[in-house]
């Protein structure tokens, strides 16, 4: 495959789109928003994001090849469940082995906990909705089109397949996650680039990303109420701290009253002399 002018904008277009209309967004007057909350829980945040992809889909016409050349494969209905069930165990089952790990590097899983705790005021459509807008634009441009391309152009692997990864990672840095949680995003973006690089089925990768994100939006109370009671325990220590603050201060003067009490005993007791 050769690297024309389309395919060259088609790439940057699905290595660097996301970040370009997040972008582009505040700058047209989004960005004085509370960071985690208001822009994570905006539908129109994520609706927006389906203006890569349909892009991507203009290039490929242009490029007048098939959604095949993206990934749009399936082989069987049993294959592809198979697949399903396979990736999202892997997904699951790698989150639940490196738990511990995690909890030690960074800020313990804080700020990803954070952000998805910022989507429990979503209705459980509305959560699904973001779960499966993640899973077909991101798996579309990243893996569908970049990696595919990538491929096509270098014949290497480990290139393609480390750049994507890269730029998978490194798109979710933004309002809802910090580079802590993207850290923590990396693994699921390596899993995911890993298990496309074996199936290389498009629908595939973009059900069992959708479900990931689906089981942890699901669950986003649990989240919010973690970083709540964080809060409260945080506030109850303060209060503890100034008590013992005051306690302190008041044992402090005790001295000061002590020195005048043994002055006047002082006092009394040479009042004969004079």
């Amino acid at each position: 495959m050769q690297l024309t002018p389309v395919t060259a904008v088609g790439l940057f277009v699905a290595l660097a789109g996301f970040t370009l209309l997040d972008r582009t967004r505040r700058a047209l007057g989004s960005g004085d928003r509370d960071p985690i909350g208001p822009r994570s829980t905006d539908l129109r945040e994520h609706a927006w994001k389906w203006a890569v992809p349909t892009i991507l889909l203009v290039f490929v016409a242009a490029e007048g090849n098939s959604l095949a050349s993206i990934g749009w494969r399936i082989e069987s209905v049993d294959r592809f469940l198979q697949q399903i069930g396979l990736g999202f165990l892997a997904l699951t089952g790698l989150n639940v082995l490196t738990a511990p790990l995690w909890a030690r590097v960074g800020d313990g899983g804080e700020s990803l906990a954070a952000g998805i705790g910022s989507f429990a005021s979503l209705s459980i459509p509305e959560r699904l909705f973001v779960a499966f807008t993640a899973g077909a634009t991101e798996e579309t441009a990243f893996h569908g089109y970049a990696l595919e391309r990538l491929l096509a152009l270098t014949g290497s692997v480990p290139f393609a397949g480390g750049a994507t990864f890269l730029a998978f990672t490194l798109g979710h840095v933004g309002d809802t996650w910090d580079r802590h949680a993207a850290l923590r995003i990396a693994q699921p973006a390596l899993v995911t680039t890993l298990l496309y690089l074996w199936f290389r089925s498009l629908p595939a990768l973009i059900a069992i990303h959708a479900l990931n994100d689906a089981v942890g939006l699901l669950l986003a109370e649990r989240f919010d109420d973690g970083a709540r009671a964080t809060d409260g325990d945080v506030s109850e220590s303060d209060t503890d701290r100034s008590e013992s603050a005051t306690d302190s201060a008041e044992s402090i003067t005790d001295p000061a009253e002590s020195v005048t009490d043994s002055a006047e005993s002082d006092s009394a007791a040479l009042s004969w002399l004079r």
